[in-house]
């Protein structure tokens, strides 16, 4: 995934770190062992985030992710 990438919201996408984390470093607040999320931005927003949110959940949980620890679920292999 790019910084300039559009058209993300509603997008299903792949965790590609067991400890995402947003723009300062902080963790971001999902579940532990979280692998997959929807994006519910349309482009990362200038601190280079995406609010996503978990998946499957009866009460999902959200948080920001740095762009580049995600790959939209059109972009990698599931296996």
């Amino acid at each position: 995934m790019r910084a300039t990438d559009t058209g993300l919201n509603g997008r299903a996408a792949r965790l590609l770190t067991s400890e995402p984390t947003d723009d300062a470093g902080w963790p971001a607040d999902l579940p532990a062992g979280t692998t997959d999320v929807v994006i519910v931005e349309d482009t990362p927003g200038p601190t280079v985030t995406l609010r996503v949110q978990t998946t499957g959940d009866a009460a999902p949980k959200s948080a920001r992710v740095r762009f580049d620890q995600l790959a939209v679920r059109d972009t990698y292999a599931e296996g």
